[in-house]
């Protein structure tokens, strides 16, 4: 049995929503059943998403303030039990799922939420880019005046097992989020990093930018990253979106 708790790394590429939520909710009953190996405490999602938008308990289709347009896009939306309210998802964002669980870690979620912002954060500043996690308005903001958000941030706990996390503005294009009300703020001023710093694009790719956070999550979370394999749920049972 390993010194520390391994979590299983999936760098799974570009997923849609309604496969990778039902991949979460797979993984989290895994973990609730006691469907692992001894010293396994859960997975760490990395992925993109399509676009689309996604409404956390406090959210309503009145957050959808172009539907027209969204739908004209193909834009799917999808009700979940996150906090918080609307936010989007586009290829070039960087999400990240801990499906985790919390007592095989000794966490609580407010650690692994504060935690992974931090994380985020500080693989900003080495871009020079100075951007903190702010607990009134969950989600890593710019520092100074005006403070533009990055990134949200968002979790649900179910018997003691985490899904949903963070997603990182970085090479997205922000289209998205113009259509919407973004965590329930009107006019947020949203930002992507590559607008913010002088930076080969390489560097900034989601996949390049997660690389950059594992060794902080390693340090948060007391486990070990293992690289892993998992098989995807097919479109059957797919979660579905809301008509709108």
């Amino acid at each position: 049995m390993p010194s520390r708790p391994e979590i299983g790394l999936l760098e799974l590429g570009t997923v849609p929503y309604a496969q990778a939520l039902a991949l979460q909710h797979r993984l989290r009953a895994r973990l609730i059943d006691g469907d692992v190996s001894p010293g396994f405490a859960g997975w760490l999602l990395v992925l993109e998403h399509p676009p689309v938008v996604t409404l956390g308990k406090r959210g309503e289709p009145g957050d959808l303030v172009q539907p027209e347009q969204l739908r004209a896009q193909g834009v799917e939306c999808f009700e979940i039990d996150r906090g918080g309210e609307a936010t989007a998802h586009e290829p070039g964002q960087l999400v990240i799922y801990p499906v985790v669980d919390l007592e095989a870690l000794d966490l609580g979620v407010v650690d692994v939420v504060r935690g992974l912002a931090a994380e985020l954060s500080d693989a900003l500043g080495t871009f020079g880019v100075e951007a903190a996690y702010d607990p009134d308005h969950p989600g890593i903001w710019t520092q100074g005046e005006p403070s533009h958000k990055l990134a949200s941030v968002g979790m649900r706990v179910r018997r003691g097992t985490t899904t949903h996390g963070a997603a990182l503005n970085l090479v997205n294009d922000l289209s998205t989020f113009s259509m919407i009300v973004p965590c329930g703020m009107p006019q947020a001023p949203m930002a992507r990093l590559a607008d913010l710093v002088d930076a080969e694009e390489d560097s900034i790719q989601p996949l390049s930018f997660a690389r950059r956070v594992y060794p902080g999550l390693e340090s948060l979370l007391g486990a070990e990253l293992r690289d892993a394999d998992v098989e995807l749920p097919t479109a059957d049972d797919w979660a579905e979106p809301i008509n709108y």
